[in-house]
């Protein structure tokens, strides 16, 4: 499941009670506000949000979270109706400028999959997560609709850094869980981070494994470049050290069944990681 986060950088979190149809959240709030977050520009993920036990919501409360792997920053507010969330600042936000609306935010946030309409492992694996986070010391958990990946199912995403981590069970999460309330990253259940594309959480991933650097906020810069053999060269500042990877994806693995629906079958490219190394300022 290495780098297999789907890609966003704007994360718009809208509260509703539920009950949540497969095909939310489109089909419970306003079109229009649907619309003008479709049309933001950027990687942008829209996905509702509800308390684990308090579904009386009289203001729902919006949540934006931008990050580009380096940058992050939270809003939020709350609003009287749905309709009043579509004069919201989605285009700028998207272009990760922090918005003068709401109140900044710098507590993290874990939201857990728990859309069984749209999947039912979410529903069966996700809500034992969210019961076990309540025993942890500072987490704000909540429940939300689909954010990819069910077959990884249990899946959760902290924020605003868009750190996914899936295949969890109750004990796991509490882990991962008090780890990145401590500024550090699990590599355990890691499926990767949302904000860069899959070939730099490849490089994310291996570079923390093989140095130990598990801070957050360590990524300072990220580039990336095609090579002629359709290889991708990420380089990396992590902790003040530059890094080249080469990555390139691998031929696909066999087709596998997964999760609580008994006849679902999937499949996915592995990825060949062809070289690591530490650069000098002779070779920037």
């Amino acid at each position: 499941m290495l780098a297999r986060a789907g890609h966003a950088q704007l994360w718009v979190l809208i509260e509703h009670p539920g009950p949540w149809p497969k095909s939310a959240p489109g089909a419970v709030l306003p079109d229009a506000l649907v619309r003008r977050i479709e049309s933001a520009g950027g990687p942008v993920r829209l996905a509702l949000i509800r308390r684990p036990r308090d579904r009386n919501v009289v203001e729902p409360r919006w949540i934006l979270a931008w990050s580009d792997g380096v940058r992050q920053w939270m809003r939020e507010g709350t609003v009287a109706g749905y309709g009043d969330l579509v004069n919201l600042p989605f285009e700028s936000s998207a272009r990760g400028e922090e918005p003068d609306v709401g109140v900044a935010r710098h507590s993290q946030i874990f939201a857990v999959c728990t859309h069984g309409k749209k999947d039912a492992c979410c529903a069966e694996l996700g809500r034992p997560i969210v019961n076990a986070l309540a025993a942890v010391d500072g987490a704000d958990v909540w429940e939300c609709t689909h954010i990819g990946g069910d077959r990884f199912a249990a899946n959760m995403i902290a924020l605003p850094a868009g750190l996914y981590f899936s295949r969890l069970g109750p004990e796991s999460a509490v882990v991962t869980a008090r780890e990145v309330l401590s500024g550090r990253v699990p590599l355990g259940h890691l499926r990767g981070r949302a904000a860069l594309s899959p070939s730099a959480q490849v490089a994310e991933h291996i570079l923390r494994e093989r140095t130990g650097l598990d801070a957050i906020d360590a990524i300072e810069q990220v580039c990336e470049t095609t090579t002629p053999d359709g290889s991708v060269a990420v380089d990396m500042r992590i902790a003040g050290r530059d890094y080249r990877v080469l990555v390139r994806q691998g031929p696909p693995e066999p087709a596998f069944r997964h999760g609580c629906v008994a006849e679902t079958a999937v499949t996915w490219h592995r990825w060949i990681i062809d070289s690591v190394d530490e650069r000098s300022i002779a070779d920037r």
